[in-house]
């Protein structure tokens, strides 16, 4: 069965905002803020949250400078949610987050 996240065109996507935070019942939380074009066609990128929610695992490396470089072209190079893993690839970078919930939300 097909997602949200299977239909987000992941290419050519700009991260533009990375959260992680406790609550006070030790619940983890990932926020991820991004641009999405909507197809390879778009004139223009959409602003997207990524909420995960429950996180059991967050790992990310990011390169501060070639996510700055690659803001025009696009600093994401794909990305994908499967078996309750997302992955995020980056211009010298990778986000995994394992959690028990993904929202994607067009703001």
């Amino acid at each position: 069965m097909a997602t949200v996240f299977d239909r987000l065109f992941w290419h050519d996507g700009n991260l533009i905002d990375v959260s992680f935070s406790v609550d006070s019942k030790g619940k983890s939380n990932v926020l991820l803020q991004a641009l999405f074009y909507k197809d390879e066609q778009a004139p223009h990128r959409d602003r997207y949250q990524i909420k995960c929610e429950a996180v059991s695992r967050f790992n990310c490396t990011l390169d501060g400078e070639e996510l700055k470089s690659n803001m025009f072209a696009g600093n994401i190079s794909s990305g994908y949610l499967k078996e309750g893993a997302l992955w995020m690839y980056f211009t010298d970078g990778l986000l995994e987050v394992r959690a028990k919930r993904f929202r994607l939300v067009k703001t």
